[in-house]
C-alpha cells in the first residue's frame, strides 16, 4: 500500500478545469494526485439539472472507494462545492487531511460582484461579467435548489468535523463571502488554520493568475506538514 493520495474536488457547476493548475503544481512536487468529475458537471445544463446533490457526493464516495485499495491515506481538496462535499466525508477513518478553497457558507458577496462588473465596464473588459453570465446560464431552478440543500446539509458537519484542515479565503470572493472561511473555522476549532489573501476571486486558479501560485505553495506545505492535529 502507498501512503498518500491528493483527492482534488471541483466546484458546483464547474469541471475539473478549476482545479486542473493546483493539480499540475501538485504533480510537479511529486504528489499522487486525483481529479473527479462530479456527476452531472462538465457537459450540458440538462445533464446537470439530471443529477442532485446526492450524486455529487456519491461521485466522491466512489473514487474514495477505489483509492482506499491503493493508499493508507486520502487527503481531499475541495474547491469551492467541493469543500462541503468533503466535509460530508470528513468522518471515513481514511481522510486525512482536508482542505477547503474558498467553500460557501454564506453565498454572494454583492459589494464584490458590483465593483467586479463596474470595473471591467470602465476599462471596456468582460472575463468577469462573461465568467458571470455563462454561470447563470448552467444553472437550472431545480439545481440552484440542490446546491441549497447540499450547503444546508454540511453546514452543521464542521461542528464534528476534526481534521487538520487549512482553509482558503480570497477576500475579493464575489460567489463565496470571506465571513464563510471564519465561520468554517470557528466550528472546526484547533484543528483547521485559516489563510485569508487580499484580492484574488473566487477561480483563484484560473483567473488569479497573481495569487495562484502562492496559494499553490501554501496548499503544498500544509500537506507536507508533519503536525497532524486531532484531538
Amino acid at each position: 500500500m502507498k501512503e498518500n493520495v491528493y483527492l482534488l474536488i471541483h466546484g458546483f457547476a464547474g469541471n475539473t478545469d478549476e482545479i486542473e493548475y493546483l493539480n499540475q503544481f501538485l504533480l510537479g512536487k511529486g504528489l499522487d494526485t486525483r481529479t473527479v468529475l462530479l456527476a452531472g458537471h462538465g457537459g450540458t445544463r440538462k445533464a446537470l439539472r439530471a443529477s442532485s446533490y446526492v450524486d455529487w457526493i456519491k461521485s466522491v464516495e466512489t473514487v474514495v472507494d477505489e483509492l482506499t485499495r491503493t493508499y493508507n491515506y486520502i487527503n481531499l481538496l475541495g474547491f469551492s462545492m467541493g469543500g462541503l462535499i468533503s466535509v460530508n466525508l470528513a468522518s471515513r477513518p481514511e481522510i486525512r487531511r482536508i482542505v477547503f478553497i474558498n467553500t460557501p457558507i454564506y453565498i454572494w458577496n454583492v459589494k464584490v460582484l458590483l465593483s467586479d462588473i463596474i470595473g471591467e465596464v470602465r476599462v471596456g473588459k468582460h472575463d468577469k461579467i462573461n465568467h458571470y453570465t455563462e454561470s447563470a446560464f448552467k444553472v437550472s431552478f431545480k439545481t440552484g435548489v440542490d446546491f441549497l440543500k447540499i450547503l444546508s446539509q454540511s453546514k452543521g458537519k464542521f461542528n464534528d468535523m476534526h481534521k487538520q484542515s487549512l482553509i482558503i479565503q480570497c477576500r475579493n470572493d464575489s460567489s463565496a463571502h470571506f465571513k464563510s472561511a471564519g465561520y468554517i473555522k470557528e466550528k472546526i476549532g484547533d484543528p483547521a488554520e485559516l489563510l485569508y489573501y487580499d484580492g484574488g476571486c473566487h477561480q483563484v486558479f484560473t483567473m488569479s493568475v497573481e495569487l495562484r501560485d502562492l496559494v499553490c505553495g501554501d496548499i503544498y506545505r500544509f500537506l507536507m506538514s508533519d503536525d497532524i492535529r486531532q484531538p
